[in-house]
């Protein structure tokens, strides 16, 4: 085994620059340059905070919307959570979505304890998308802040993603969203460290260029004049990205406050974890390259340079860096035989190393994290579980170029998919 170790390394080694920079192109051209643009944002943001000398209260009024299916077990905690904060909202209004449990008695009693301002319910379950749609109708304020009800907030959550909206541009703001449950199993871990890497510090690489494209469904707050010149949620899966999408459509920015932080539960299994992510990763394909394909279309009189740069970047990066994957392998193997073995594992080498760096400065940027038990997966998360993901969105990528599975997916309701564009 250390004779191999020892024959690869100085096979690598003993290669021009130009020939390691054509072995390792694919981590040259797609890898590198996220990491290192990362890196950058990290250093300029680290430990940035919101802008504490506004004055929230001039923004305005400040609604909460909650919209839930069969979320008994959830609504009355979430709604003391909210009142809790340090700047609590104005109204809540909550939706149960066609829920069968006891949802609706839990809301009678709420609303006559004033813990609510309003209750509504359906007899069917619309989707996530119709809920919350009805929920703005019954909502006075100025700012809107839609949540998920199974999620907990810290106690400045609302107060700090409010400081965005000082900037009268600003049609919606995201925040950092921490895994709640990370201690469960080697699974929560790994997307521990995920949420603390793409969200944390990738919104803050994203916010740099201006390019924030997903306004959270877990905890986002929206300017309701934003949300009604772009006619609400839309109905479907990947409702979170198609109502951003469509807001930087107009004209408005999105903005993302690293100190307000939602706590939420990711899931436990394996399973329920590549189900969720070919969801996500369908949808996006959808929603990009479909429903809103006239977005890069260079033709399209409405066509804004911001928007066709964030979407080639996506497919670049995203979508060509991964369906060129498999073509990169069985070139590296044919070209180099049993050697590429050797390539693999120090291409393997160097995205560990830029994991590892690229945690730490997540860690640093983003407020109560709590990193240092953490710290011993990282290994396994950058082997095991990004290798993973990286299977699941070419698998997801290919289904729906070919199939457009997200149309048949059971995460809305059948009637909301034969409603689709």
């Amino acid at each position: 085994m250390w004779e191999q170790i020892h024959d690869g390394y100085y096979y690598l080694i003993s290669q021009s620059y130009i020939t390691l920079f054509l072995m390792l192109w694919v981590l040259v051209i797609f890898e590198i340059p996220r990491y290192l643009f990362s890196f950058f944002t990290a250093l300029t943001f680290l430990r940035k905070k919101s802008e504490f000398e506004v004055d929230i209260e001039s923004l305005g009024k400040v609604s909460v919307i909650i919209a839930g299916h069969n979320e008994e077990d959830a609504i009355e905690k979430c709604v003391r959570s909210l009142w809790e904060q340090s700047r609590p909202p104005n109204e809540i209004v909550v939706v149960s979505d066609g829920s069968t449990d006891g949802t609706r008695n839990i809301l009678r009693r709420l609303l006559k304890e004033r813990l609510i301002h309003g209750a509504h319910s359906t007899e069917l379950r619309g989707g996530k998308s119709s809920a919350v749609n009805l929920g703005v109708r019954f909502c006075s304020g100025d700012i809107i802040i839609n949540v998920d009800c199974d999620c907990s907030f810290d106690y400045h959550a609302i107060r700090n993603i409010l400081y965005q909206f000082d900037d009268p541009k600003i049609g919606a703001a995201s925040n950092s969203i921490l895994v709640r449950n990370w201690g469960v199993n080697l699974i929560t871990i790994f997307q521990a460290i995920e949420y603390s890497i793409s969200i944390s510090l990738g919104k803050h690489a994203l916010l740099m260029l201006g390019q924030v494209t997903c306004a959270s469904g877990a905890f986002s707050a929206f300017r309701k004049a934003a949300l009604m010149q772009a006619g609400g949620w839309d109905s479907g899966g990947g409702e979170d990205l198609d109502i951003t999408l469509r807001l930087r459509h107009y004209g408005w920015k999105i903005g993302f406050a690293a100190d307000s932080i939602c706590y939420t539960d990711v899931p436990t299994s394996l399973v329920a974890l590549v189900r969720q992510r070919f969801r996500w990763e369908r949808d996006a394909i959808r929603l990009r390259y479909r429903k809103y394909r006239h977005f890069i279309n260079p033709l399209e009189h409405r066509i804004r340079p911001k928007e066709l740069f964030h979407q080639f970047e996506f497919l670049l990066f995203n979508v060509i860096a991964i369906l060129v994957l498999p073509i990169y392998l069985a070139w590296l193997f044919f070209t180099y035989g049993t050697n590429g073995w050797f390539v693999l594992i120090a291409a393997q080498m160097i995205l560990m190393i830029m994991d590892i760096i690229t945690f730490t400065l997540s860690a640093l940027s983003t407020p109560k994290f709590k990193a240092t038990p953490i710290w011993p997966y990282l290994l396994g998360y950058s082997i095991l579980y990004v290798n993973l993901m990286r299977i699941v969105r070419l698998y997801s990528y290919t289904q729906e170029w070919i199939f457009k599975t997200s149309y048949t997916d059971t995460y809305s309701p059948s009637k909301v998919h034969r409603v689709r564009e």
